[in-house]
């Protein structure tokens, strides 16, 4: 299945639900604009498919102050890839977006 607008808003839900589950990573959606950050990884979806652009600094900026690190990172990619597993997205999109997401690795845990 290739990746489209359709199914993006199930992938993300699902993705959400995974995120708010884990106790490593809800830290870090408390207290903020859920609506917004559903809409952060549809757009970052969006963007690795090459329908937008965000600059490593603005990745930095939005990533600024939050005390992340590799396990935090590799486990929300985890769940990202294991969603989109679970829904039957094409290799071809799951390779472009785990290789987008990691290449702001540095970006967003600020280094």
């Amino acid at each position: 299945m290739q990746f489209n607008e359709e199914n993006s808003k199930s992938v993300i839900k699902e993705f959400f639900s995974k995120i708010h589950a884990d106790d490593l990573l809800s830290q870090f959606f408390k207290g903020h604009d859920q609506e917004r950050f559903q809409h952060h990884p549809e757009t970052f979806m969006a963007h690795g498919m090459g329908e937008q652009k965000y600059s490593k600094e603005e990745i930095a900026k939005a990533h600024q102050g939050l005390e992340m690190n590799d396990e935090h990172f590799d486990t929300m990619i985890g769940h990202f890839m294991a969603t989109m597993n679970e829904h039957g997205l094409s290799e071809e999109d799951k390779k472009t977006v785990n290789e987008l997401l990691n290449s702001y690795k540095n970006d967003v845990l600020g280094r």
